[in-house]
């Protein structure tokens, strides 16, 4: 006897018993759980009809979970769904910010490129003007330097109008005593006009050195001629024709001197 027949039967014992609430009974009532409670009925059924049920109820059952699935998965596919994208208004607020944000740049470029002509333009005329200065300061380095040698050519004029024209005459010239005042002015005029030069010079940096009776030195001295003279050493400047020049202790001309060579017999 099968599950569903069992059943059947219980149903319809049920149904004389209680007949007058027979209507909201099987109203509350489910096929699935009429059919769990024919399970109950499963040892007097034979072994084909207790597969044959539990197969009814598997499918039964699955149906309400089915439902509840899809209905899971529909609800997951809605919140899973594409999020929607901003709207025109947004875009058009978003591309007004960025043309607000290009123009600044843009701005700024313009200003930047405009104070950078104009680094270069001051530079530019920095650079002449400091290139007219630079050849100004080679014209004029020396102006000093002359301005103070402007009075040794004074003192020679001087010391030449001491000369009175008639002394250089063959006859008619001056008497000896004057001739020898006459070359004395002029002698110490010389003396002067050297000794102004001399300060000039020293002022600038200029010193003159007479080797004279030093041992030679040839970062000093440039020996013209070798001087036999028993009496003194070799190597010892016997004799000076151009005295030496130094520039801030440097050598700008040496001495030309002779120099002691006595050669043994």
């Amino acid at each position: 006897m099968s599950a569903r027949r069992i059943g059947s039967a219980l149903l319809s014992a049920w149904r004389l018993n209680s007949a007058p609430s027979l209507a909201s009974c099987t109203s509350r009532l489910e096929v699935p759980a009429l059919l769990r409670g024919a399970a109950l009925w499963r040892p007097y059924s034979s072994e084909t009809g207790g597969k044959k049920s539990e197969a009814s109820a598997a499918s039964a059952e699955p149906a309400g979970t089915s439902d509840k699935a899809d209905a899971g998965a529909t609800d997951d596919g809605a919140a899973d769904g594409p999020e929607p994208g901003p709207s025109a208004h947004e875009l058009i607020a978003q591309l007004k910010v960025k043309e607000e944000h290009a123009t600044k740049l843009t701005t700024q470029v313009e200003t930047l490129t405009d104070s950078l002509k104009r680094t270069l333009a001051d530079m530019e005329n920095l650079r002449m003007r400091t290139a007219r200065e630079v050849d100004v300061s080679k014209k004029f380095a020396i102006q000093g330097f002359v301005k103070a040698l402007l009075d040794v050519p004074d003192n020679l004029e001087r010391a030449a109008g001491v000369v009175p024209p008639e002394a250089l005459q063959e006859e008619g010239g001056v008497t000896p005593e004057k001739m020898r005042n006459l070359l004395s002015g002029l002698l110490e005029g010389v003396r002067a006009t050297e000794s102004i030069l001399m300060k000039v010079l020293k002022q600038n940096g200029v010193e003159r050195y007479d080797p004279a009776g030093q041992p030679f030195d040839p970062n000093l001295h440039n020996a013209l001629f070798d001087v036999p003279d028993p009496s003194k050493d070799n190597n010892i400047i016997a004799m000076v024709t151009k005295k030496g020049y130094k520039l801030n202790d440097r050598v700008i001309r040496p001495a030309e001197v002779g120099v002691v060579r006595n050669v043994s017999p």
